[in-house]
């Protein structure tokens, strides 16, 4: 049996799983304002490259699009969720524990381990951009590079049933270690 899952609920698991954030990122699109000028063209592009480069949106815009239902536009001066529907199938959806806690999984079991170095790696990212905004701009590649690292570290929980045999997976806790 597969859990009812609604907008708010694929949000969180989204804001959870960092595999989420970087397929986001790949299929970002151009938002058009009230005339139908890419937000590309606006930027100094051309339609026609805006169409075939459109600029990221930040992650969480691009989560906020599958709560609200439709994409960010600009009109009439303002952002808004007016743009094109976006689907939602619940199916895609990971099926990850509720409110993921490291301290709380069996001490010392593969799964609080897995989950400590994913913590860490949330911890290492964390400050290294506090190092980058805190005056040191050109260490930004170290911390993209540690992001990598959490990435795969989220993947290697997404992919642990919890509980053992259970229909549902291990999430980062995102606790500092």
């Amino acid at each position: 049996m597969t859990p009812e899952i609604s907008r708010r609920s694929a949000l969180h698991a989204a804001a959870l799983s960092i595999a989420a954030v970087v397929q986001g990122a790949e299929t970002a699109h151009a938002a058009e304002d009230g005339s139908g000028i890419a937000l590309g063209s606006a930027l100094g592009g051309s339609a026609e490259s805006a169409a075939a480069a459109p600029p990221d949106l930040a992650h969480y815009y691009l989560f906020r699009e599958i709560v609200e239902g439709r994409r960010l536009v600009h009109r009439s001066g303002q952002w808004r969720f007016e743009g094109p529907p976006v689907p939602f199938d619940p199916a895609g959806v990971h099926p990850m524990v509720d409110d993921p806690n490291t301290e709380l999984l069996p001490e010392g079991s593969p799964e609080q381990s897995a989950s400590h170095r994913c913590d860490q790696a949330y911890t290492d990212v964390l400050t290294a951009l506090h190092h980058v905004f805190d005056g040191h701009p050109d260490d930004f590649g170290n911390a993209v590079h540690l992001m990598l690292s959490l990435e795969k570290a989220s993947r290697e929980l997404i992919q642990m049933p919890y509980p053992a045999g259970g229909m549902t997976v291990l999430g980062p806790a995102f606790q500092l270690s």
